[in-house]
């Protein structure tokens, strides 16, 4: 007997095209929509990490493909859309993930050094919004993700310009959710913490932290990339389609510290 009280998180018949998904939390959230049933198109500029991804979630009966490319270069943007709508039959989902990070004060930024994070952290995403809405406004249905970061809202004099790319990121998440939402399409941004990632691996040592995360993560531990898998599949289900506009910090607590 079915039970109508159910909740449904099954996104099968639904393909997703998800950027610098060849690891991290990018990864984390490609196999979360993929053990639901979703078609993940993995992007990432390491080309190998992504394929051997693909054929994993394959491996475990999932449909998935990989696309090669630089975030930072516009070239890119048309042929990833074309390609995830060819070989996945569709395109419903598209999470903004990748981006380009220095770890520099800010008054030794080269200009292009700030260009190239905006280039990648902004105007890409941008580029990509604007050529999925039309696709999800032709079927009434679809979900941006735009990945963005705890430093959004924290100022952090040796990561100014990238946290100003996520700010920015976290503007363009508010006013597409505005102006889709009549249209059947919800976006939305999700804003890690400090997470266990390939980006963050000069700050451990050994598998454990260099320095004592219990300090200062009120949930004492660092994040997996897991663990930005369940809030992504539930605001790309049914069950998310009423939260649009949001930012949801997945950060162990660390953002009301």
């Amino acid at each position: 007997m079915k039970n109508e009280n159910a909740m449904n998180f099954r996104l099968d018949g639904k393909a997703a095209l998800i950027t610098g998904a060849g690891r991290g939390i990018g990864l984390g959230i490609a196999r979360a929509l993929a053990a639901h049933g979703c078609a993940v198109a993995i992007q990432d500029i390491d080309i190998s990490a992504a394929k051997k991804e693909a054929k994993e979630i394959i491996r475990h009966g999932g449909k998935a493909i990989a696309l090669a490319g630089d975030i930072g270069d516009f070239a890119w943007p048309k042929k990833w859309v074309a390609t995830t709508q060819k070989e996945l039959g569709g395109l419903h989902i598209l999470i903004n993930n990748a981006s380009i990070q220095m770890e520099k004060r800010w008054e030794d930024l080269s200009p292009a050094e700030i260009t190239r994070q905006w280039d990648a952290n902004w105007i890409t995403p941008m580029l990509l919004c604007q050529l999925a809405a039309p696709i999800f406004r032709r079927q009434n249905w679809g979900r941006i993700i735009n990945i963005g970061s705890i430093q959004q809202r924290q100022g952090n004099p040796v990561m100014t310009a990238y946290s100003a790319t996520k700010a920015a990121l976290e503007n363009l998440t508010t006013g597409l959710a505005a102006d889709l939402a009549k249209d059947g399409i919800t976006a939305n941004t999700i804003a890690p913490g400090f997470f266990n990632t390939y980006r963050n691996r000069h700050m451990f040592k050994n598998g454990k932290p260099i320095r004592d995360h219990s300090d200062w993560i009120p949930a004492r531990r660092v994040g997996e990339p897991r663990d930005a898998g369940g809030i992504a599949l539930l605001l790309c289900s049914e069950e998310g389609s009423y939260i649009t506009g949001q930012t949801i910090f997945v950060d162990g607590g660390l953002s009301v510290r």
